[in-house]
């Protein structure tokens, strides 16, 4: 059979699903003038989880549903605001409106929600930090981590870790980073912290230490996982332009 006829019957298959479930119509959209894209992604999003029940599954769900319809979660998360506003609601709107790059709208909902209780909020300050850093705000950002560590001294996040490095860098503080990003390769999970540990150093003359970080970063890609190198991809690139053939 033509691979064109067997793409129209896939596509008449998934639409008759999409009726017949109850599905978001928004996919009918997706398959229809997105014909491969489309049916890929209702695969992953709609049957897949019913087939697997797993909660990774549901959550590439969501993912693919997202990339058709963009500002679905942030409609969502007004309404759930607009019905109650509580702290809750708030973080979770920050969260939709940092995923699409708005950050200064997450910013104001992290600000504001830092009061009474919740003034030392560690999630809070965290999401403040994230925001103030993709507002290229390296001091907000740094000056919410302080906060954090100050009045949560036991709170652990590789991520808030990672950030306080990169703002630390991004306000010139580079010896304090360098140290923060020396912690992090001891622990921390992929390789961005490692690449930018190795970038750091080679931008202050180290070339030695700096080309032996990239070493270890193409050497752990090639023993990886085809996942690995794909999710890894932007610091594994960048650790191969930074050593001369």
């Amino acid at each position: 059979m033509p691979l064109y006829l067997i793409e129209i019957a896939l596509q008449i298959a998934c639409v008759i699903h999409i009726i017949k479930t109850g599905r978001n119509y928004l996919w009918l959209t997706a398959v229809i003038f997105l014909p491969l894209v489309g049916m890929a992604a209702y695969f992953l999003a709609e049957i897949l989880p019913a087939l697997s029940g797993s909660y990774r599954t549901r959550r590439l769900a969501g993912a693919a549903l997202g990339q058709i319809d963009r500002g679905r979660g942030v409609r969502q998360r007004v309404q759930a605001l607009d019905m109650a506003d509580t702290i809750e609601n708030r973080r979770r709107l920050a969260e939709e409106y940092q995923a699409l790059g708005q950050y200064d709208e997450a910013l104001a909902l992290y600000e504001r929600s830092l009061t009474g209780i919740h003034a030392d909020d560690p999630t809070l300050l965290l999401g403040v930090a994230r925001a103030a850093f993709g507002l290229r705000d390296g001091q907000r950002a740094v000056e919410a981590l302080d906060h954090l560590r100050a009045a949560n001294p036991d709170f652990q996040s590789t991520e808030g870790h990672l950030l306080y490095a990169k703002s630390l860098e991004a306000v010139g503080r580079r010896d304090e980073a360098l140290a923060e990003y020396a912690a992090l390769v001891e622990y921390a999970p992929g390789e961005e912290a490692r690449c930018r540990y190795a970038l750091l150093l080679q931008s202050r003359g180290e070339v030695e230490p700096a080309r032996a970080l990239f070493a270890e970063i193409l050497e752990r890609a090639r023993l990886g996982t085809g996942r690995y190198r794909t999710t890894e991809r932007e610091w594994i690139e960048i650790a191969r332009r930074s050593i001369p053939a």
